[in-house]
C-alpha cells in the first residue's frame, strides 16, 4: 500500500471519530478520540518527513491542527487525575461542547487527509543536484548577522517580534522574524547536500545557532526550528543514510534538547514577570538561568512549569467557546477578515492604519460582538473560520488556506534559482506547520516574502555568487554530488 492511500486510510479514520463524537459525547470518547487523532497527526508527520515526495500542504496543516487540538487535549487529560479535576481543566464546559469541537476539527482534517492524495508535492522542483554555492554561504552568514542584529537593536526579544508604542513592527524585526525558520531547513538540507564535509559541518552549526537564536522567541518557535532543519535534512537525502536506531537516537536528543530550551525559555517568562517588559534582555537571560539552576529557586520554578503545562495545552476550549457563542448572537460576517485585511496593508497606503493597530489583537473587536470576555486566546484558521461565517467558515477558511500556500509555493517554483526557491518553500511549511495563527500572520509573511524573494533571486542569479565555493578542482565544472549520497528513489 502507497503512503498516499495509507493516509488517505487515516482520513477516513478520522471522519468516522467525528462522527463518533457527535453521536456519544462523553469523556471517555473524548479521550479516545483524543489520542488516535494525536496518534495519526504523528503518523502523517512522520510519513511526510521520512518520504521525500510525500509532503504536501493539506497533510501538513491537518498535521498541525490534529497535533495541536488533539495533542492538547491528550495533555491536558493525562495531567488530570480524575474525572473531575478535568472538568475544572477544561473550566467546567459541557462535555457535549468539547466533544463537538473535536469532532468539527476531526471532519476538516479527515478531508484534508483523503484530499491531500491529489495534491502534488511541496518539494517536486527541488533539483536532485541541488547544492551548496557562494550564495547559500551569503544566505546562511547574512541571516545569522539579521537575528543578532534584530536582538542588538531591540527589534527582537523575549516572545518574538517587539513592537514600538504605536504597535508597529521594524523592518529589520520583521526581516529577522521571517528568515528564522527557512534559514534551519536550507542549512539543514545542505547539511546533507554539501559537497565538502567542512561545508556540511559549518550548515549543520548554523541549524543549532538559529535554534538556539530563538529560545527567547518561545516553546514553539523552538519546536517549529527544529521540525523544518529535519525537514531539510530529510528532503536533502539525509534521513536515507540513517538506521532506525540512529534515527531514534536523534528524534531522543532533539527531544531532551526541545524540552531543555522550551523549561529555559518558561524561566525567561518568569524572569519578565519579577523584572518586567522593560528589562534588557541580557538580564532576563541571566535571571532565567537562575529560576532553572538555583536550588533556592528551582522548586517554584518547577510548580510555576507543571502548572503552565496543565493549563495552557487545552486549546479546545476556545473553539468550543467560539462556536457556541456564534450559535448564539450569529457569526460576524466577515468583521474579522475585513480586520486582518487591513492589517496586511502597509501604513503608507492606509492612512487610518492606526484605529486598526489600536485594537492590539482580534479579539479586541470581535468578542464584545460575540459576547465573550476580551483576554488573548489560541487562535487558529479554525477560529477564524467560526468567527466569521460559523461552522461553514471553518471548513471555507481551512480550504482557503492550502488554496494560497499551495499558489504560493506554485509561484515560488516558477523560479529557476535553487536556493532562493528552497527559502520561499520553507517559508510555507513553515507557516502551516504553525496552528495558533491568525490569518493576518500568514498573510503579512506572505507579502514580507514577496518583497525577499526577488532581491535573493537576482542575488543568486549572479555569476560571482550561483558558483560554489572555491575548492579546487572539486569545485569546478558540473554540480555533481558526493556518490555516497543517495538520490531519488534510494538509488546510490
Amino acid at each position: 500500500m502507497t503512503a498516499a492511500a495509507t493516509i488517505g486510510r487515516l482520513g477516513g479514520a478520522i471522519l468516522l471519530l467525528g462522527f463518533a463524537l457527535l453521536l456519544w459525547p462523553s469523556q471517555v470518547t473524548f479521550a479516545a478520540a483524543a489520542f488516535v487523532g494525536a496518534a495519526i497527526g504523528l503518523i502523517v508527520l512522520y510519513v511526510s518527513i521520512d518520504g521525500r515526495d510525500q509532503m504536501r500542504i493539506s497533510w501538513l496543516l491537518a498535521t498541525a491542527l490534529l497535533l495541536a487540538y488533539d495533542g492538547g487535549s491528550v495533555s491536558t487529560y493525562l495531567n488530570a487525575g480524575s474525572a473531575q479535576e478535568f472538568a475544572i481543566l477544561t473550566k467546567d464546559r459541557p462535555i457535549e461542547a468539547i466533544c463537538s469541537a473535536l469532532a468539527l476539527v476531526h471532519v476538516i482534517c479527515g478531508l484534508l487527509l483523503l484530499v491531500g492524495r491529489w495534491e502534488t508535492s511541496t518539494s517536486g522542483t527541488m533539483a536532485e543536484t541541488t547544492t551548496d554555492s557562494r550564495f547559500s554561504l551569503l544566505l546562511a552568514c547574512g541571516g545569522l548577522g539579521l537575528i543578532v542584529l534584530g536582538y542588538l537593536v531591540g527589534d527582537l526579544g523575549y516572545m518574538g517580534i517587539q513592537t514600538d508604542e504605536a504597535g508597529r513592527v521594524s523592518v529589520i524585526g520583521a526581516a529577522a522574524s521571517l528568515i528564522e525558520a527557512p534559514l534551519a531547513g536550507v542549512a539543514g538540507f545542505l547539511t546533507a547536500r554539501a559537497r565538502q564535509p567542512l561545508s556540511r559541518l559549518f550548515y549543520a552549526i548554523v541549524v543549532m545557532l538559529v535554534t538556539l537564536a530563538v529560545v527567547p522567541t518561545g516553546r514553539r518557535a523552538i519546536l517549529l526550528v527544529l521540525l523544518v532543519a529535519t525537514i531539510g535534512f530529510a528532503l536533502g537525502g539525509g534521513l536515507r543514510r540513517l538506521s532506525l536506531g540512529q534515527k531514534a537516537a536523534a528524534v531522543a536528543v532533539g527531544g531532551v534538547f526541545a524540552y531543555v530550551t522550551s523549561s529555559y525559555f518558561f524561566a525567561l517568562r518568569l524572569a519578565t514577570w519579577e523584572l518586567g517588559n522593560t528589562a534588557a534582555l541580557p538580564d532576563q537571560l541571566w535571571l532565567g538561568l537562575e529560576f532553572m539552576l538555583s536550588p533556592s529557586l528551582k522548586e517554584r520554578f518547577s510548580t510555576l512549569f507543571y502548572d503552565n503545562v496543565r493549563e495552557r495545552t487545552f486549546v479546545l476550549g476556545y473553539l468550543s467557546d467560539l462556536i457556541e457563542a456564534v450559535s448564539t448572537s450569529g457569526p460576524l460576517h466577515g468583521d474579522a477578515l475585513e480586520y486582518y485585511l487591513r492589517l496586511c496593508i502597509p501604513s503608507v497606503l492606509d492612512p487610518n492604519k492606526d484605529q486598526i493597530i489600536a485594537y492590539q489583537m482580534v479579539e479586541t473587536l470581535v468578542h464584545p460582538k460575540l459576547g465573550l470576555p476580551v483576554i488573548d486566546e489560541a487562535n487558529t484558521i479554525l477560529t477564524d473560520g467560526v468567527t466569521d461565517f460559523g461552522i461553514v467558515g471553518a471548513f471555507v477558511y481551512a480550504a482557503g488556506l492550502v488554496a494560497l500556500m499551495r499558489g504560493a509555493i506554485w509561484a515560488i517554483q516558477r523560479i529557476g534559482s535553487p536556493i532562493t526557491v528552497m527559502f520561499g518553500t520553507f517559508t510555507i511549511i513553515s507557516l502551516v506547520l504553525k496552528p495558533e495563527l491568525t490569518l493576518d500572520e500568514y498573510l503579512v509573511p506572505l507579502r514580507n516574502l514577496a518583497a525577499f524573494i526577488p532581491l535573493m533571486w537576482l542575488a543568486e542569479a549572479l555569476p560571482s555568487l550561483s558558483r560554489g565555493p572555491s575548492t579546487g578542482a572539486a569545485g569546478m565544472g558540473a554540480r555533481k554530488l558526493p556518490v555516497q549520497w543517495p538520490q531519488r528513489g534510494g538509488q546510490n
